[in-house]
């Protein structure tokens, strides 16, 4: 298969090598995806993980609606920006998504999820990396079947939650010194005490 990686973070980088070592051809791509450019290529696949650009209806469209996204949530809660932050915040069910993409946010038919337990003793960075290896080992489960993803395709039902990046930055603003290595029952605490009191 010749596949098209999205990606911003350099964690999504050990799936696109691992898609490659099962005889994939990767094409990577970490900027604005230019139409142009795509009408001349050819992809029989599209994958989306940490992509921080949003994904227009023509490229859906160019690539034949074959395109998905890995989100580090268990949609429909915690949609958009930075969902481990706002699950550890709100308590929502924590997972991770692997969905399609159309053109709303996160909203896309699902192929597979999974429930994915926080431990209070992780750290913001932990738990990050706990949802990053619990997203890939479920996309490498699923992609074995991926001659079937149409037919495993299911609607994203409820209207669950969203945050942007404002909201992350609001959260930010609590912290006199904002860090990844808070542990999760603190973070969670200083931020409930601060916006929430």
């Amino acid at each position: 298969m010749r596949i098209l990686c999205l990606y911003s973070n350099e964690c999504a980088l050990e799936l696109f090598g691992w898609l490659e070592e099962q005889g994939n051809d990767i094409i990577l791509c970490n900027e604005k995806i230019d139409i142009n450019w795509l009408c001349k290529e050819r992809f029989d696949l599209a994958i989306s993980y940490t992509y921080p650009y949003i994904i227009s209806l023509e490229v859906i469209e160019q690539l034949d609606g074959q395109i998905i996204n890995l989100h580090n949530s268990y949609l429909p809660f915690d949609k958009g920006t930075s969902p481990n932050i706002w699950n550890i915040i709100e308590g929502t069910p924590r997972g991770v998504t692997i969905h399609y993409i159309d053109s709303g946010l996160d909203t896309g038919d699902i192929i597979a999820q999974k429930l994915v337990e926080l431990d209070n003793n992780f750290t913001l960075r932990t738990s990050y990396i706990q949802l990053d290896i619990a997203v890939k080992e479920l996309f490498k489960t699923v992609f074995v079947n991926y001659k079937f993803w149409d037919s495993m395709r299911k609607k994203c039902i409820g209207g669950g939650t969203y945050h942007k990046e404002s909201d992350l930055n609001e959260i930010i603003g609590c912290f006199d010194n904002w860090s990844y290595e808070i542990n999760v029952e603190d973070f969670r605490q200083h931020v409930i005490n601060k916006l929430f009191c």
